[in-house]
């Protein structure tokens, strides 16, 4: 089956946010560096008889924080917290809080992908509705600012932002269903577009949605398993709809 017949029926194009519309996964990975740096010298100041390097630090923290993003645990307190478990640190909460501010001081800043910019473009001009659903940035972070950064977020027609308002995050299904409701569309009249295969694509399609995944690095072995389509660029779009 052709991709123009799989979404022939498309009326909504939703998209993820970070690493789909914006650079997110290089400043947040100098965040978690400069998280574990100042991580370290709070555990050397306070904790002198632990013995931990910097490197197993940040390597702890790195990994901890992508499995728990995974899960879709937003809440980079959570992040810390877990980390500091593995070697039995208990900060305070006004380092917590410090950490977290640190972190979204440089994670923050995003650039937009171009690609992005012209494929809203493109679909709005074809008459499609779009939108965004993403998840919160949890204590400490703000993703209303963030987002509202993006050039073209006035031309969005609904955002959804799970983890707040009582909405759940992804990869529950809520967040999905509420968009197409938002819209008076249904479920299978409306698109996911994003990089994360699970929390974005298969999530989507529990909710009954078509998926796209964006895997800019093709690094996603057996991407075809999440997704109804597999792109690379967001161009790509302008031959699907």
């Amino acid at each position: 089956m052709s991709e123009t017949k799989i979404f022939g029926n498309i009326k909504a194009v939703y998209f993820d946010y970070d690493n789909t519309l914006v650079e997110f996964d290089s400043v947040s990975q100098k965040a978690l560096i400069e998280v574990a740096k100042d991580m370290f010298d709070y555990i050397t100041e306070n904790y002198p008889k632990l013995k931990v390097s910097l490197e197993e630090l940040t390597s702890t923290l790195f990994s901890v924080s992508k499995s728990l993003d995974e899960e879709g645990v937003f809440d980079r307190k959570e992040w810390w917290l877990k980390t500091l478990e593995r070697f039995e640190v208990k900060p305070s909460n006004e380092e917590l809080y410090s950490w977290t501010q640190l972190y979204w001081s440089i994670a923050g800043k995003n650039e937009s992908y171009t690609d992005a910019i012209d494929a809203i473009e493109y679909l709005k001009a074809k008459g499609y509705k779009v939108g965004l659903i993403t998840n919160s940035d949890g204590e400490g972070g703000d993703k209303k600012a963030r987002i509202s950064r993006f050039p073209l977020i006035s031309k969005f027609d609904v955002i959804i932002i799970g983890g707040e308002g009582n909405i759940s995050p992804k990869p529950n299904p809520q967040p999905f269903l509420l968009a197409c409701e938002k819209l008076g569309l249904k479920i299978s009249e409306c698109v996911m577009v994003g990089d994360d295969p699970v929390k974005d694509c298969l999530a989507a399609k529990k909710a009954g949605m078509k998926a796209i995944l964006v895997d800019r690095a093709q690094k996603v072995k057996h991407a075809e398993l999440y997704a109804d389509y597999v792109i690379s660029s967001l161009s790509t779009l302008s031959e699907i709809f």
